[in-house]
């Protein structure tokens, strides 16, 4: 990754929203830029970080705004979050830090930062920086065909960059393939089998194995079935960069894919994962003796795992390097699982973006975030019995700092939004998000969210049913009250918040009555009558391209395209859901797929989807409730409806929209 960082910048006191600041007496308040960095870029985003000192009295702002290198026009971004590094129990750099989104593969970038300060500093910088390509085929293949274990044993022991050693279909039967050698990034090894279904390589039963083992850096290893083992595959060369695990049918394992330490840059996408355990198992007494079964385990920065299928998992994503920055969890459908997604103990620019969890106890893992920020963005999480966000510590002062939550819909059984835990929360928002509960609440709160608040704001959610609501406790006191209405009335939480009515979707669903039921995934759209259609603040970088007056709260912008969960049509690898619907109505993002995969099994999951790709324009059809997001018009099953995307809403929606708020008088303290 290269990057080139120009001119000065200056930044202060702001969360990424605006939603809430802080201040500090302050003896140095001019700010002193010591760095700009781009963050190890992946596909479709890039993060950035601004290293600083000074500037005390926190109060200035870093805008962000980004273009294709070459291109005139602007896209303005979400602004940086100011890291608070006196509440991370590690050390970390003071900074402002950020990504953008819905990028095109393979392309240069400029992104521009703008910092205010009202000390009187007002300067720009320019950080250029570049996306990785999707992983292709080496450009001059050497084909190597096996058909049987003897001629694939000795294939993965004299393999070459650019080999592609292709797997007849059969059954190759045995644990611990071994593959010791490396690719190149022009000419990466690749293990491919003559289609999905057919290639299978099967443990037969074997424990404290893995199927194939990965010593080396730019390998993939596709299109293959995996079954009968304790793990299918595991990437063991510690430092090993830039393997790719795509297109894998995987059964009958207690892990899927494993890691070793320091590895970066890996895509794991595509695949379908199964595990062993089914639901309600985790309600059941052994329950904690699987919490470590993984699906996809990760260990370092600039992964990317995507649009996979992963069920019967304790932990279906997880990475295991501490301060890890810069990696992506999108596109998945992660099902029958205790702990979703585990973005535990990164540091910075981790993001979580358009998942969907059914039946998951705790969809989204945050212990903790150490500075941040960490992006939770348009995930729909269907049938969370306990906590639905476990933004909490390792024990200790080990405490979460710097989550940026927005956009999500939660349907829930027992509470609309539950989080049981005795620390304090530093420095997060909770903003634009759908919690919805059951009809009759487990008990006599909608929510109830324990922690202590340092820098906390909740703003602009919908919740139903109506009920106690619990935010946190501020300066020593719990903020509880009897209703919404009395919430809202306290001037301290939810001032553009609202209370949902029935039909909340399209579908008149509401949370479960019974947690263990298992549920199978439904549309989330939310009704015209509910409350959440335009009900949103507006948030450049993430809705800024809405439909209507204003932002649609929850994960769905009503009119925009269903979007597309698990694994994806072949030749699609570089489409992806967009963060801002209507984004590939101003030329697209992405770029046409490669084509490889051959005859890999279909998606699993709902048709449609709003995706990033390289076609641009906008949608066409008739109807109303359109959106301009582009897909390739041949493919079956991502065909977006709807009319064109309307322009510069930001600027002129009639409705309210996100402003400078009150800060607090203390960190600590409410919202004036």
């Amino acid at each position: 990754m290269s990057s080139r960082a120009r001119g000065v910048l200056f930044a202060a006191c702001s969360l990424a929203s605006g939603f809430i600041c802080a201040r500090h007496a302050a003896a140095a308040d001019d700010l002193t830029i010591i760095e700009a960095r781009a963050d190890r870029p992946t596909l479709h985003m890039a993060g950035v970080q601004l290293l600083i000192s000074d500037d005390d009295n926190r109060d200035a702002t870093v805008s962000v705004r980004y273009r294709q290198a070459g291109d005139s026009e602007w896209t303005i971004g979400l602004p940086l979050l100011r890291v608070w590094p006196e509440t991370v129990s590690l050390p970390v750099a003071a900074q402002f830090a950020g990504s953008v989104f819905d990028l095109t593969p393979g392309t240069e970038y400029e992104i521009e930062l703008h910092a205010e300060d009202p000390d009187g500093l007002d300067q720009t910088m320019l950080v250029e920086t570049s996306t990785r390509p999707v992983p292709a085929d080496p450009a001059t293949p050497n084909v190597v065909m096996v058909d049987d274990v003897a001629s694939l044993a000795g294939a993965l022991s004299a393999a070459a960059p650019g080999d592609v050693i292709t797997l007849a279909d059969g059954v190759y039967a045995g644990s611990s393939f071994t593959l010791n050698a490396s690719g190149t990034a022009t000419a990466p090894i690749v293990l491919r089998g003559a289609s999905q279904a057919g290639a299978v390589l099967d443990g037969e039963g074997c424990t404290g194995c893995n199927i194939l083992e990965v010593y080396g850096s730019y390998v993939h290893v596709e299109r293959l079935t995996f079954r009968n083992a304790e793990r299918a595959l595991r990437f063991q060369g510690d430092g090993a960069s830039d393997n790719v695990a795509r297109r894998l049918l995987v059964r009958d394992v207690i892990h899927g894919i494993g890691s070793r330490p320091n590895q970066t840059d890996f895509v794991l996408c595509d695949n379908d994962i199964e595990g062993r355990l089914v639901w309600p198992w985790t309600f059941a007494a052994d329950a904690p003796s699987h919490w470590d079964d993984r699906g996809i385990e990760v260990t370092g920065d600039g992964h990317v795992v995507c649009h996979n299928r992963l069920v019967g998992f304790g932990d279906p994503v997880v990475n295991k390097k501490n301060m890890s920055r810069s990696w992506d969890v999108y596109g998945n459908d992660i099902r029958d699982s205790y702990d979703g997604t585990e973005l535990d103990e990164s540091e910075g620019n981790a993001r979580l973006i358009w998942n969907r969890f059914v039946n998951v106890m705790d969809p989204v893992s945050i212990q903790p975030v150490r500075g941040g920020p960490a992006y939770v963005l348009r995930n729909v999480i269907l049938n969370a019995p306990e906590e639905q966000v476990k933004l909490k510590s390792l024990g200790g002062t080990d405490e979460p700092s710097g989550a940026l939550i927005y956009h999500n819909t939660f349907v829930s059984p027992n509470l609309s939004l539950n989080l049981q835990t005795p620390i304090t929360q530093h420095n997060f928002v909770f903003g634009n998000n759908l919690c919805v509960g059951p009809e009759t609440l487990a008990g006599s709160r909608t929510v109830e969210w324990t922690a202590a608040l340092d820098g906390g704001a909740f703003d602009a959610n919908g919740y139903y049913p109506d009920g106690g609501f619990w935010f946190g406790v501020v300066g020593g006191a719990n903020q509880t009250f009897n209703s919404f209405a009395e919430a809202q009335a306290s001037g301290s939480v939810e001032q553009n918040g609202v209370l949902l009515m029935r039909p909340i979707f399209d579908g008149d669903v509401v949370g479960p009555a019974d947690q263990m039921a298992h549920l199978d995934a439904f549309d989330v759209v939310p009704s015209r009558t509910g409350g959440a259609v335009d009900a949103g603040l507006a948030l450049s970088g993430l809705n800024a391209r809405h439909l209507g007056a204003g932002p649609d709260l929850g994960a769905i912008e009503r009119g925009c395209a269903a979007p597309f969960f698990g694994p994806r049509p072949e030749g699609m690898e570089a489409e992806t859901n967009l963060v801002d619907c209507g984004a590939a109505g101003e030329g697209g993002n992405g770029q046409g797929g490669n084509g490889q995969g051959g005859n890999g099994s279909g998606a699993n999951g709902n048709a449609g989807g709003a995706v990033a790709s390289g076609g641009g324009g906008a949608g066409a059809g008739g109807g109303d409730d359109g959106c301009g997001c582009s897909v390739p018009a041949s493919s079956s099953g991502w065909q977006p409806g709807g009319l064109a995307l309307a322009a510069a809403l930001l600027a002129s929606a009639r409705r309210r929209r996100f402003h400078t708020p009150a800060c607090l008088r203390q960190r600590g303290n409410a919202l004036d």
